[in-house]
């Protein structure tokens, strides 16, 4: 037994940190997966006498899973910018081209990562312009201000120029490559036959050889202008003269063939086919080139003119991109659908073909490695947008022989770009028969073309037919190998699948079926087409189909197509695959409306976004964006119906759900005190507040508010944000005005509520004020709003029953300083009211005199007894006055019995008692308010010896 030796600890921990890493940082997009169906062109095919079978093995491709959001690693963006001469065609094409490309930058300059990076690439003849790989944008658009245009159109040069600057890049590679016309102009590195000087006499060369090289070689298809037409160019670089050239690689293009072999440039000059055919296969070879360098290509074809639309869909494909086709009028939105691609995740995948024993595939074509076929494809998940379009993807095979042929284990492995391994689908087989004689073959391929609009921007209008696009089915008939062969073909049907949100228009041929389970458009064809003698009659056959967008889609590729028919000789229907067209289909719901003789529209996309949209002149400009999915009011989903109403737009989604997007902001007014929210016009009592509890969707949206009110003057404009409150404290109607600016609010436009006022207690005062004459009172007269300084008032002063003004109203600062001043005796009343009169509140004034009447007067004792030795008896403090407050307590006279007990004395003006002797007395005190008022009291003065016996007989006399 062979012991296996054991891993270091170290190695092994290495290796588990290294799968464990790579499988966490693909773990978000773990959801995001492909599976396929595979199915043969057609199952039984016929083996000519000569040549090989040919038929096709058709994948479907289906990605599922969807990203919630951006999540993808560091791009390299290339924007490779055609500025050839024709760019001046129209008055604004460059221009336009220009616009484009700058709305791109401004895309990324939203969206990029830090570790983004972009370079822009302009090109005619020669690459122009080189702004090298940055993470600042600005060069590029500063590079855009100086672009103008000249020279032809050279693919190659730029493309490489591209891949040169991108292949060590870490990040994730693309071109942006934009051109409005077919390539004049490639290079390439050639082996080549040339003749060069192998002696020389003097300056001149007197013999020379024929020597094989590889050189830089220059096909040039418009290399100059002579004698009423333009003259073709092979020519190497350093000018040597040029034998011959080497293509190594059979090929074929725009039905120009080429075999493996020598030719004579000489004669490739004199041939235009033979020279655009040359052009475009470098092309190809660079296209080539930047797949094996792993970087995606997405052309744009622009404008009208000289374009070749499947060309450019061919030179993206070979790099798992995509093409679109932009009228000047829509090359904006074409670089703004790209810019979105790039800013998604991406999935790259490759179907893997085992080549079973005597079947061949064009190997210049297709990459083949030990008998394995692998065809590239990309799909890319968009944030929102669900799960991408099938994708279907075919691959062209050649029998040599008769037989039965199964493709076994057919898969596809996949990887998105944080991925380092593949992931697989399960495997699946097809099985296809090749033989002497079967029903004649019917193949052929769907093309799409537009009707108004570009596929890529179909506009989903009410009464307009600007979402429609035509399908051409072009049928070829063949595989009759038989020179005999006598019949028709016969209840030829068209089969189309359609994808969610397209359907068919105006078809009166056509019908909806479900076939195999999906959504079919069934087009039967009336034509019968014979055949004799081994050839057909009519040798194509063409039908359209006219098919519209019916909610929002985005970057749908119509599936795969089949075609069912007859072969009388056999009378059994047979089912072919047709090709697809790779065109991709997105529409938006639109909807227009006029403000201030202005006009707008309302676009809705598939992912639930909508935009605001301004016309002018030709253009168009967004206004303002709403991202869908950041809540449940405006979700992800396609937008099926737009209706712009004066302050809202109503958007109904695919699902029958529906949204309401205002264009005015809401705003609530409540009572201070109950919170309760009140109705436009409701009156209270006290004090209200507003704010705005929901504003207008967009970006940079700003609100002011003003408020009106009867007896103030109108408030200038003033700045509030969302949920702010502010009050409204003036009495009376208030109407707060409010108005928003920015993103879908509709300028200018004013929006109010109005609350009233109003009430018994807008006023509070005192209901009685009293004082003396001559007193000075301060009250607080309180206005609504209440507790906040408001001299919105006046105050008068009126007599009461007396009709005369025993006070005098004073006002000083403010409410809280409100004096009233007596200046007689008597009752007033000080009205209170607004200054609109409106609203009143009275105070009764009592001003009171400061004489008080003297009622009664007594001693405090009925009798006193004063020692003979003793102090002085002061008579006031011993007295009590009724009412205590009377005013005048004087003491006009005091008198005694006249006996000489006492004597009585004013000292100071202080009457006093002075015992003289010992006796009895009675003293009387006269009153100066009222001679009638009197006190009187007995008076005893005894000696000491008296008291001492008085004491002792018991006496109660007050003693002094």
């Amino acid at each position: 037994m062979r012991i296996q030796p054991k891993l270091p600890l170290l190695v092994f921990l290495i290796f588990a940190f290294i799968f464990h890493s790579s499988s966490a940082f693909a773990k978000g997009n773990e959801d995001l997966r492909v599976d396929f169906n595979a199915t043969p062109s057609q199952e039984v095919i016929v083996k000519p006498v000569e040549g090989n079978a040919k038929a096709s093995l058709d994948f479907n491709i289906i990605p599922s899973g969807e990203v919630k959001e951006t999540s993808r690693p560091p791009i390299d963006v290339v924007f490779v910018f055609d500025k050839s001469g024709s760019m001046n065609s129209t008055n604004n094409k460059l221009q336009n081209a220009k616009n484009g490309l700058t709305s791109a930058v401004q895309f990324f300059e939203k969206n990029k990562q830090r570790n983004d990076r972009f370079s822009l690439i302009t090109f005619s003849s020669d690459v122009e312009t080189i702004v090298p790989l940055s993470n600042d944008l600005d060069a590029i658009k500063t590079s855009m201000l100086h672009t103008t245009a000249n020279g032809g159109t050279n693919y190659t040069d730029p493309l490489r120029a591209a891949k040169n600057m991108l292949k060590n890049s870490p990040n994730e590679k693309y071109i942006v490559f934009l051109t409005d016309g077919q390539p004049m102009i490639a290079t390439a590195i050639e082996k080549v036959k040339k003749e060069v000087c192998t002696r020389y006499w003097l300056v001149f060369c007197s013999e020379t050889g024929v020597v094989e090289s590889d050189e830089q070689v220059v096909y040039d298809y418009q290399n100059r202008y002579s004698y009423n037409k333009w003259l073709h160019k092979i020519y190497s670089t350093d000018n040597s003269k040029l034998k011959s050239l080497f293509i190594p690689s059979a090929f074929s293009m725009d039905g120009t063939s080429f075999n493996p072999g020598w030719y004579n440039p000489g004669d490739l000059e004199t041939n235009s086919q033979q020279m655009q055919a040359l052009i475009k296969q470098k092309g190809l070879e660079v296209s080539k080139e930047l797949y094996n360098a792993k970087i995606t290509m997405h052309t744009l074809g622009y404008g009208e003119g000289d374009l070749d639309d499947r060309y450019l869909q061919m030179l993206a494909q070979q790099t798992s991109g995509s093409f679109i086709k932009a009228s000047e009028g829509s090359v904006s939105d074409a670089f703004e659908k790209l810019a979105n691609k790039l800013n998604s995740v991406k999935l790259d995948g490759e179907v893997v073909v085992p080549l079973p024993a005597n079947v061949t595939v064009d190997r210049n074509q297709y990459k083949v490695v030990n008998n394995f076929v692998y065809l590239p494809f990309s799909t890319v998940f968009e944030v929102g947008q669900g799960a991408p379009s099938p994708i279907t993807v075919s691959l062209p095979v050649e029998f040599t022989t008769k037989g039965t042929y199964t493709f076994n284990n057919l898969k596809i492995q996949y990887k998105s770009a944080e991925e380092t391994a593949w992931r697989y689908t399960n495997t699946k087989s097809v099985t296809i028969q090749v033989k002497d004689d079967a029903p004649a073959s019917v193949t052929g391929k769907l093309e799409l073309n537009k009707n108004k609009q570009e596929l890529f921007n179909l506009i989903i209008e009410q009464g307009e037919d600007t979402n429609s696009f035509t399908g051409k089915y072009q049928l070829e008939f063949g595989g009759l190998e038989n020179p005999n062969a006598n019949g028709n073909v016969t209840d030829i049907i068209i089969y189309q699948p359609l994808p969610e949100g397209v359907d068919i228009a105006d078809n009166t041929n056509v019908s909806i079926e479900n076939v195999d389970g999906q959504r079919t458009a069934v087009m039967k064809l009336t034509q019968k087409v014979g055949f004799d003698k081994g050839k057909f009659s009519q040798p194509t056959l063409s039908a359209n189909m006219k098919m519209k967008a019916v909610w929002a889609i985005n970057n749908v590729k119509m599936p795969q197509p089949r075609v069912s028919y007859i072969d009388s000789r056999f009378g059994t229907k047979v089912i072919s695959n047709l090709t697809p067209d790779q065109s991709e289909l997105s529409a938006k719901v639109r909807t227009r409306k006029y403000y201030s003789q202005k006009e707008y529209a309302y676009d809705g996309y598939s992912n639930g976004v909508i935009k605001k949209v301004r016309f002018s002149g030709q253009g168009e400009t967004t206004l303002a964006v709403l991202e869908a999915g950041g809540s449940s009011r405006y979700p992800n989903k396609a937008v099926k119906e737009l209706v712009a109403g004066t302050t809202r737009l109503s958007i109904t989604y695919k699902d029958g759900s529906t949204s309401e997007l205002s264009f005015i902001p809401d705003l609530t007014v409540k009572d201070t005190v109950t919170k309760n929210t009140l109705e436009d016009g409701a009156s209270i009592p006290n004090e209200a507040e507003f704010s705005l509890s929901n504003g207008v969707p967009g970006q940079d949206v700003t609100y002011q508010y003003r408020i009106l009110n009867e007896d103030e003057p109108i408030d200038g404009w003033k700045s509030i944000n969302l949920e702010e409150w502010k009050a409204l404290d003036m009495f009376g109607k208030n109407e707060v005005q409010v108005k928003a600016s920015g993103g879908f609010a509709l300028d200018d436009y004013i929006i109010g509520k109005s609350v009233w006022i109003e009430g018994d207690d807008l006023i509070r005062v005192p209901s009685i004020i009293e004082l003396y004459v001559g007193e000075t009172k301060t009250f607080d007269i309180d206005v609504f709003p209440f507790g906040k300084p408001n001299n919105n008032y006046r105050v008068s002063v009126t007599p009461g029953d007396d009709l005369l003004l025993n006070s005098v109203y004073t006002q000083t600062i403010s409410s809280k300083e409100n004096k009233i001043t007596g200046i007689s005796p008597g009752i007033d009343v000080v009205k209170v009211e607004t200054k609109n009169g409106k609203y009143e509140k009275y105070i009764q004034v009592i001003v009171k005199s400061r004489v008080v009447k003297l009622e009664s007067m007594d001693f405090d004792q009925s009798k006193y007894t004063l020692l003979l030795e003793g102090d002085d008896f002061d008579i006031v403090s011993n007295l009590i006055f009724n009412p205590t407050n009377a005013t005048n307590q004087n003491i006009k006279s005091v008198t005694d019995t006249g006996n000489g007990v006492v004597d009585i004395v004013k000292e100071d003006g202080q009457w006093k008692v002075i015992p003289e002797k010992s006796g009895v007395t009675t003293i009387t005190v006269t009153s100066d308010e009222n001679p009638d008022i009197k006190a009187r009291a007995i008076f005893e003065v005894v000696s000491e010896e008296d008291e001492d016996s008085d004491t002792e007989d018991g006496s109660i006399d007050g003693r002094w």
